[in-house]
């Protein structure tokens, strides 16, 4: 006969309810800070909602993407995953990070981010980030934390390098690789499993997206700047990635978010447009299925 004890050992422990706070206006971050703890039944509701993000994010198929990442055991290996959602709590965006410890010093790699097209121009992705970082440098505001990521997106890159600066962002042309930059970048390369890819001199990550059967992206993004749109579309091949490895603290972070701020307000201006109507949601993941996922959301 099973004792109480026993029937209590045998419950399975109840999924971790996301964290649900407000990312700007009109959007709301869904945010897990153990995907390690998920069950099986919610890995495989947020592995669709993700495949269908990212189709709609990219303009291409990435279920062989996904489905590789899941198998290696993405929800074992990801620090903290999110879900964007819109003011109906349906998911437009995703992003997550992982937390290392490379070159001896603290490390935060941004894992893939996407937002699909209706709700680009809003400041989402740069939220995210914001609210990434600004949650790992609270415990080091003055020494700050070293933030790598891979990227075929000129535009993502632009914008880290323009926002940061040369000083503060790698590679750029204006500053050689410093040692230790080339050190991160190695260990990290090879915490991804594409350490003999990596060019040590460029940072340009040969055969990245192996694991992609078609195109990373539907059509080729550009960044509005030429000498960054010719180095993507000239010296990093349709699988290939760079290596891009930024240094911030406190201060480099409140610049960031005060410029965000600024953007925010002007793209809220009549003239300027606005945000997505109310409704407007496209091939979006039915709002069931988020409502599945935020059960028990705490905020």
């Amino acid at each position: 006969m099973l004792t109480r004890d026993r029937i209590h050992s045998q419950t399975p422990a109840p999924d971790p309810a996301p964290t649900v706070q407000d990312l700007c206006p009109g959007y709301r971050i869904a945010r897990w800070d153990s995907p390690a703890d998920l069950s099986a039944d919610r890995r495989d509701r947020l592995h669709l909602i993700l495949r269908g993000l990212a189709a709609r994010a990219f303009g291409a198929d990435h279920s062989s993407y996904w489905r590789t990442r899941i198998d290696g055991g993405f929800f074992d290996r990801v620090s903290t995953l999110a879900l964007v959602l819109d003011e109906d709590d349906v998911p437009v965006g995703w992003g997550g990070y992982h937390r290392l410890h490379l070159a001896g010093r603290p490390v935060v790699y941004l894992d893939a981010t996407g937002v699909v097209p209706a709700h680009r121009r809003t400041g989402l992705t740069s939220a995210l980030m914001t609210h990434f970082l600004t949650r790992e440098i609270r415990h080091r505001p003055l020494r700050g934390v070293d933030v790598v990521m891979r990227t075929r997106h000129p535009a993502v890159y632009a914008g880290w390098l323009h926002n940061l600066g040369p000083q503060r962002v790698f590679p750029n042309t204006r500053r050689p690789l410093p040692a230790r930059v080339r050190r991160i970048a190695a260990e990290a390369a090879d915490w991804l499993g594409d350490g003999p890819g990596l060019d040590p001199d460029t940072l340009v990550v040969r055969d990245a997206y192996r694991m992609f059967e078609g195109d990373v992206y539907g059509v080729r993004p550009r960044s509005g700047h030429g000498d960054i749109d010719d180095l993507f579309a000239h010296r990093i091949g349709p699988k290939d990635a760079l290596m891009v490895v930024a240094h911030l603290n406190a201060a480099a972070l409140a610049r960031c978010a005060l410029a965000r701020a600024a953007r925010s307000r002007a793209r809220r201006l009549p003239a300027l447009g606005g945000r997505p109507r109310r409704g407007e949601r496209t091939g979006a993941p039915a709002p069931a299925e988020a409502a599945a996922l935020l059960t028990r959301a705490r905020p």
